[in-house]
């Protein structure tokens, strides 16, 4: 019952990144840079706020120290789960790219820009425009009759519950988040258990993922 469209294998594979203790700064602008905020970019997508951030560098699983690169805060208003989405913002100078993976229902996510382009206090966003947009085919979930998961720092422990054998992959997909309680970062990392027998529980990898500032946003399999 495999729901994943080719964009998520494309866009979401990064698992390598630590996040654990990184530095996150978020520097506030009055000027909005010449925008009113929220700004709809499509009927069910919100752009709800622009700013500077210093830190650590999540998109690109770098994580070189970074300063004053473009962010935005991005919320689904719709009642659908979000694959995949990018957001270009044009400006007075250039085009900034904002690439959001896993936005769930009524969430919202601070993305960093994919190139860690900054904005000049000077410089005004003309438009926003979303691009490649694609939903899930149906609404992502935990799977909770058929997976128990207990998640730690550095590892995700999955339990088949179900009376069903699975031979195939079951992959675990997971967010960092902020000190608010959204999610931070554009990019999903997931890590996977091959195969899952009756009762069957398997400690899975996960050295990105830290339960202060983590969350496991749905599980999948391949067949």
């Amino acid at each position: 019952m495999k729901i994943l469209k080719k964009a998520l294998a494309i866009s979401l594979c990064l698992t390598t990144v630590f996040m654990s203790g990184c530095f996150r700064e978020k520097i506030e602008n009055p000027t909005n840079y010449g925008k009113t905020f929220p700004v709809n970019v499509d009927t069910e997508i919100s752009v709800t706020e622009c700013f500077l951030y210093n830190g650590e560098f999540i998109e690109d699983g770098s994580f070189e120290e970074k300063a004053n690169v473009a962010a935005i805060k991005v919320k689904n208003n719709s009642g659908k789960d979000i694959q995949l989405a990018r957001i270009y913002a044009k400006t007075s100078r250039k085009e900034l790219a904002f690439e959001v993976t896993t936005l769930l229902a009524g969430a919202t996510v601070t993305v960093l820009e994919k190139n860690a382009q900054t904005l000049e206090d000077t410089e005004k966003i003309e438009s926003f425009r979303v691009e490649n947009r694609v939903d899930f085919s149906e609404n992502v979930s935990l799977r909770k009759n058929q997976f128990l998961i207990q998640a730690n720092d550095k590892t995700i422990n999955i339990k088949n519950i179900s009376t069903t054998d699975y031979e195939s992959e079951i992959y675990v997909y997971y967010k960092k988040k902020d000190a608010d309680g959204n999610y931070f970062g554009g990019i999903t990392f997931r890590t996977k258990a091959d195969g899952l027998k009756v009762d069957e529980i398997q400690q899975l990898p996960a050295s990105h993922f830290s339960v202060s500032d983590s969350e496991v946003v749905f599980v999948d399999y391949a067949g």
